[in-house]
């Protein structure tokens, strides 16, 4: 995704099968050659998500390198490359396994990315600043995991997890931070 501003232009052009391989230097040229800002759309992720966005580091600075933002899963940390030099800035942990951003669903709110972890096999909503590269705001105890996807709906102040391991979606209020309702669903939603 492309930050400029408030503005997000997401690329749809990365598949799960790139997230797969990780940030290789053959995955960076498809993500560099893909980051052409396209429209609104969204990215897609799996094992490690990746996300080309302007530098938090540069954010209010003038500065509009572009950032691809690899979520590491099994380190719980993101990966700063620069897409035009294709070379890692930094790597900032982030306590928290990003699983997917799908190119099937919203997760942005307007100010924050949210997604799921599922730590100790428990399901909780997380949502992370792209500026701070930090997770800013958790709704926990949402049920046994694993989750398998989280969809902000589109007034940007609802979002829909599904948790899995009970069966259900809860939908959540992110402004108060909590859950509105659930709905029980077959085996394994």
């Amino acid at each position: 995704m492309l930050v400029r501003g408030a503005e997000w232009l997401l690329s749809s052009s990365i598949d799960r099968r790139t997230v797969l391989k990780g940030a290789s230097s053959a995955a960076l040229g498809l993500l560099a050659s893909a980051c052409a800002p396209s429209g609104p759309t969204t990215a897609a992720a799996g094992a490690g998500s990746i996300a080309p966005v302007r530098s938090a580091a540069s954010a209010g600075s003038g500065d509009d390198r572009e950032t691809a933002y690899v979520f590491n899963v099994g380190s719980k940390d993101v990966t700063l490359i620069d897409v035009a030099s294709r070379q890692v800035r930094e790597t900032r942990p982030l306590g928290a396994s990003v699983r997917w951003l799908s190119n099937e669903q919203t997760y942005w709110d307007g100010a924050r990315i949210w997604t799921y972890d599922f730590p100790n096999d428990q399901v909780q909503a997380i949502a992370i600043d792209p500026r701070q590269v930090a997770v800013t705001r958790t709704i926990a105890g949402l049920g046994k995991g694993p989750g398998h996807s989280l969809v902000v709906l589109p007034d940007r102040k609802k979002a829909a997890v599904n948790v899995a391991g009970d069966n259900l979606i809860a939908f959540l209020d992110l402004e108060r931070g909590g859950v509105d309702a659930t709905l029980q669903t077959s085996a394994f939603p």
